[in-house]
């Protein structure tokens, strides 16, 4: 049957199932215009019946493995981040590796499976999968479902699902190389080797094995290794209202005679610092009226310290095994190994609460004592005693004398500048182990599955970070020089008191389930047979976590170590990081039915129906959701579609079981006792009568974002429709367009940090303080707290060119426009927009969506797209694709600023390949050829650049060769 040849309402269904797996002719068409087409019904995500890909009434893309390599993707990240459907997640201030963000409503809300199936979450938060899971190798497609899906799939499908398909089969071999280069020297390499082979055939052998292995490794990328982006001179004549940095923590320490007074004084501001690890400054007050200079000195240099894109080491194993055992059934046992580590850089790491001191110390006795001989005297304006430091005769005038240090003990906040930004490891395994039964028996087909999977993230202190105890010996000792560059013997005691690899944190989870389904025919309609599928699963999920390790926590008094009742460590050795877990495994059991139908009314005219129930063991309710679609072929070149759905997410084991509170840190001044017109910049407040700005002001909180006993949580709910289209006004075009709502209610989310920081007042009870009134703690936890509303529109075009002279050409569009996203961060509380703005309003950051995930709030553009042009002539092919998000409004730009606009950001990328001969595939791409830079931002939660939702790699090119045999 050839496709010239079909009807046209046919065609529009093939054409259809072509379009929606956004795959140009230029990459993906391999066959000529009168190649036959096999119509096979197989597992459309969304459905428990199989179908022709183009009959779906859901809005389903699918993509396949060629068209990611032909947009020159180097990993399944850059597709989480181009897709219209994927909103950023803002900076994730944790480790748990790229994750699908569909509708914006985060990584949580949208239930990522492999082959149809669960793997094991990530079991820090037990919410999500990594895409860094997934065998590219061994990839054969990804359909991403864009409508609500638990009526089939049950929680967590409530923003959509995006499904990875392996190869059904696969027989040879081939291997794969990929390098990754980014123009401009530094970090950001990528290279990757993958290899899969294949033996036996299915139809003729009864049998097919196959194994792949996918192997990655990408450096990480220093602010400093990108001086255009982040030179602080040139950024602050941009008019982003940048103010210099005060002094702060740094290889160069500041020092004061108390520990509340810590940083009046600096012996290496007079010369400089120590560039590149500290520089000088002389205080945002410099530029303020009047001008002040009470801090000026030493700061640690951001572009050092801080990455732009940590480092990350991929590692997959994927295999499966088919087994035909006669014509009505068959067996398959597929396995899937997953290894990935991040590199998460944390920059310079200094005490904090759990430390034994809040700041080190030195005694007289030391050889880099100011004054000794080494480190110079400061001088000073006034008292000798106690004066201010002197910068120089215009800024502070008077008679510059010695500091007389009087041989006084002298305390200071400081960091290693020799061992580089402070790194972990989050070293991440997810395993899974899948048998499936497929086949017809007495009427019906039949699929069962049993399926178990286990994820570890095991969270090591990589290097950087030192123990608080043998760094104060060095001080104390005169090794260890606070005020510049350490001598030999300085610099061997500094590498020996380094924690490396240190685990300090291990969690586990497992996936273990059975599941069921059975589908027949009930009747022949007049549009075909009415089909029944019945499913049902048995799961249990649970969470292991490990003990936190003992090797560096403090012992108390009468012995016992420094662990308070929730399991929490208050006193350890290790500089930046604390050790956590508290022995307990937690676990509860998932039970589900489903029921579906669809229906052919007619032939023009068909519908599908589902309901699903789920009871979980820990929750004291039942979810029952259900879902209706349908799908109407007007004319012969038009399909209507349509559904409406409920949906519901149900609080993780870790949300509603969690052993010990999760515990964060942030620089931040006291709200009440240092408060501040701009609350969430540190150091800009001012300590109240009785407190110095030593004791309340920049100071490192503890905050905890997960509290013991949460079982007064319940599900999210959520009511989701579409109403879309399908058009073939002329053979080759097809357009489609999808308008589509979400409500949800009864919202998981913790409080933000920010919002304490910027309501103290109503959130007074969630702020815990010490004896002398100083905080000990902030409660940021979880709750069900308010409602969001988003509706937008999905467009997409595609237009095939085949037999023209210079070969054949491909153009597809496919973008999202959001029309509306609204969100009350409390029940009844303020309805607030989130749409083509970016705001640092604590409001919309932690209390939205993305509450516990994102380190900042969620950038909404108003419409993202993807455009690409194909071309393929025998041997050659090409692709030229873009990706681009419209303008936002700041709505919060720094106090001065006179940049209140980002402006639309646009990323161009081109690929071409050439087959010499059967076999060998030669690859070369330019990500980025425009060299476009981040737009720019005077929000004060980015340095000048947004980095969250552009490329800072710049021009990069990639190359790739592929043999297969």
């Amino acid at each position: 049957m050839n496709i010239k040849h079909l009807h046209p309402r046919t065609r529009l269904t093939l054409c259809a199932t072509a379009v929606l797996s956004l795959m140009t002719v230029a990459q993906a068409q391999t066959n000529d215009a009168a190649a036959p087409v096999t119509m096979e019904r197989i597992q459309i995500t969304g459905s428990s019946i199989k179908r022709l890909a183009g009959e779906t009434a859901l809005p389903v893309s699918t993509i396949k493995a060629e068209e990611l390599e032909a947009r020159g993707h180097t990993e399944l990240k850059d597709l989480v981040l181009e897709m219209p459907q994927s909103l950023s997640l803002g900076t994730n201030s944790g480790a748990a590796g790229p994750m699908l963000n569909l509708r914006g409503l985060g990584a949580m809300r949208t239930l990522t499976l492999l082959n149809g199936r669960r793997l094991a979450n990530e079991p820090l938060q037990d919410q999500y999968v990594s895409v860094n899971v997934i065998p590219r190798m061994a990839l054969d497609r990804a359909e991403t479902l864009r409508d609500g899906a638990s009526s089939i799939y049950g929680s967590d499908a409530i923003g959509g699902v995006q499904n990875f398909y392996t190869y059904n089969t696969y027989k040879g071999a081939r291997v794969k190389a990929e390098w990754n280069q980014p123009e401009h020297s530094g970090g950001g390499e990528t290279k990757a080797l993958g290899a899969i082979v294949g033996f036996g055939d299915l139809g003729a052998d009864g049998w097919n094995a196959y194994v792949s292995l996918d192997h990655q490794r990408k450096s990480a990328l220093f602010k400093i290794d990108r001086p255009e982006l982040y030179d602080y001179s040139v950024l602050q004549g941009m008019g982003l209202g940048l103010l210099p940095d005060n002094k702060n923590p740094s290889p160069t320490a500041n020092f004061g005679f108390t520990t509340g007074a810590n940083s009046n004084y600096n012996p290496a501001f007079a010369t400089g610092c120590a560039p590149p690890y500290s520089l000088p400054t002389l205080g945002a007050g410099s530029v303020a009226t009047p001008r002040s200079y009470s801090n000026a000195g030493c700061y640690r240099n951001p572009n050092y310290y801080d990455a732009v894109t940590d480092g990350s080491e991929i590692t997959n194993v994927f295999g499966k095994l088919s087994w035909k055992i006669n014509n009505d059934h068959s067996l398959t046992l597929e396995g899937l190994h997953s290894q990935f580590n991040v590199q998460k850089y944390r920059g310079m790491q200094t005490p904090g609460g759990t430390a034994p001191a809040a700041t080190y110390s030195m005694p007289s006795t030391s050889k880099f004592y100011p004054g000794k001989g080494i480190t110079p005297l400061v001088n000073v304006i006034g008292n000798p005693a106690s004066g201010s430091m002197y910068i120089d005769a215009v800024k502070t005038p008077g008679t510059p004398v010695p500091l007389a240090m009087n041989n006084r003990t002298i305390y200071f906040v400081w960091g290693p500048a020799e061992l580089g930004s402070a790194y972990r490891n989050d070293e991440q395994t997810n395993d899974r182990l899948v048998l499936t039964a497929e086949g017809t028996v007495a009427g019906f087909d039949y699929r069962v599955g049993l399926n178990y999977g286990r994820s570890l993230r095991d969270t090591r202190a990589g290097g950087g970070y030192i123990l608080y105890s043998k760094a104060q010996e060095g001080f104390t000792n005169g090794i260890l020089n606070p005020f510049g560059l350490q001598d030999a013997a300085g610099l061997e005691y500094l590498r020996s008191i380094e924690a490396r690899d240190y685990s300090y944190r291990v969690n586990r989870a497992f996936n273990k389930s059975v599941d069921a389904t059975l589908t027949r025919s009930l009747m022949e309609l007049p549009g075909g047979p009415l089909m029944l599928a019945v499913s049902g699963e048995l799961r249990r999920d649970s969470a292991k976590v490990d003990p936190a390790p003992l090797d560096y926590v403090a012992k108390n008094a009468n012995g016992s170590y420094a662990i308070d009742a929730f399991g929490n460590v208050t006193k350890h050795d290790l500089v930046g990081e604390t050790p956590t877990g508290v022995a307990r495994t937690l676990s509860r059991d998932i039970k589900s039915a489903v029921i579906e139908v669809d229906a052919p009314v007619t032939k023009r005219l068909s519908l599908n129906a589902a309901v699903r129930s789920d009871t979980y063991s820990d929750l004291d309710t039942t979810t029952v959701n259900p879902k209706l679609s349908l799908r109407y072929q007007a004319l012969d070149q038009l399909v209507l579609r349509a559904s409406a759905n409920t949906g519901f997410r149900a609080p993780s084991i870790m949300d509603i079981q969690n052993p010990t509170p999760e515990v964060r840190t942030q620089l931040m001044d006291d709200p009440v006792l240092c408060p501040s017109p701009t609350p969430t910049i540190p150091n800009t407040g001012t300590p109240v009568s009785g407190k110095t700005a030593d004791q309340v002001c920049g100071q490192n909180i503890n905050y905890w974002t997960k509290s013991p006993d949460n079982s007064f949580l319940k599900p999210e709910k959520s009511r989701g429709w579409t109403l879309g289209l399908a058009l073939e006004p002329t053979k080759g075009l097809l357009m489609t367009a999808d308008y589509w709502g979400i409500k949800l209610s009864d919202m998981l989310g913790a409080v933000a940090i920010a919002e304490v920081q910027q309501q103290p007042a109503k959130y007074a009870q969630n702020i815990i303080r010490n004896a002398d009134g100083t905080i000990n703690y902030i409660i940021a936890s979880q709750a069900n707290r308010g409602d969001t509303s988003i509706r937008g529109l999905d467009l997409s075009v595609a237009y095939r060119l085949r037999g023209l002279p210079i070969g054949e050409l491909s153009f597809l569009l496919d973008g999202t426009y959001y029309e509306s996203y609204r969100f009350s961060a409390e029940k009844g509380g303020e309805v607030l927009s989130n749409v083509g703005i970016i705001t640092n309003d604590a409001r919309y950051g932690g209390a939205g969506v993305n509450s516990g995930l994102a380190g900042m709030p969620q950038i909404n553009p108003r419409w993202k797209h993807t455009a690409s042009i194909g071309w393929r002539d025998g041997a050659w092919s090409a692709q030229v694709s873009v990706r681009y998000n419209t303008a936002l409004t700041d709505i919060t730009p720094r106090p001065g600023s006179t940049v209140n606009r980002v402006s639309p950001y646009s990323q161009y990328a081109a690929s071409m390949s050439y087959t010499p001969f059967r076999g060998l595939k030669l690859g070369f791409a330019v990500n980025n050829f425009t060299n476009a830079t981040p737009p720019i931002t005077a929000n004060n939660l980015y340095v000048g650049y947004i980095t969250s939702m552009a490329d800072v790699l710049g021009r990069a090119y990639k190359v790739t060769a592929d043999y297969s045999f």
